[in-house]
């Protein structure tokens, strides 16, 4: 199952400190039990700054357990940024067990569709928690070179903001 938190973050003053507080936040995430990997990605040419967390989780009920509620898991630890949030939203997604890794120069192609697509290039995820933004989800990970041609409307380019992060 996949978790993915996207954020637009509007406060250029703070957003530093905000991304100091994410990274520590990271590694205390990927301690809980159920939490596999995590990774977080900027879009390109995207103005305010736009985010997307991605996150391989074992099942939504990582997010009731005793390990999640003990780092102050489901927003509280981030109160202190939320005035600067012009986005926040949360799906988790089924499709993939694994959320894929995304290295340096390479991308992953956001598209959100009310149906699900058969296009090929891209795996699609239906979404079944949290916010549910979207029915369902297509992320494609592609080479940056490749990146800069899959111009498709409604769609979101991300690089990666982070290295991922591994459990274990």
């Amino acid at each position: 199952m996949i978790y993915m938190v996207d954020h637009v973050y509007a406060e250029a003053s703070t957003e530093q400190a905000w991304h100091e507080w994410y990274a520590g936040y990271l590694r205390k995430l990927i301690s809980v039990p159920g939490i596999h990997s995590a990774q977080r990605f900027k879009a390109v040419d995207c103005a305010p700054s736009r985010f997307l967390a991605m996150y391989s989780i074992e099942s939504e009920s990582v997010y009731s357990s005793d390990a999640y509620k003990s780092i102050g898991g489901g927003g509280s630890q981030s109160v202190r940024f939320h005035h600067a949030y012009r986005l926040w939203q949360r799906n988790l997604l089924e499709g993939l067990d694994r959320a894929p890794i995304v290295n340096d120069g390479q991308r992953v192609l956001v598209l959100d569709r009310s149906e699900r697509g058969d296009d090929a290039r891209f795996t699609w995820l239906k979404a079944v928690g949290l916010h549910m933004t979207t029915p369902y989800r297509a992320i494609a990970v592609l080479d940056t070179a490749d990146a800069a041609s899959a111009n498709i409307p409604g769609s979101r380019l991300y690089e990666p903001y982070t290295t991922a992060l591994l459990a274990g």
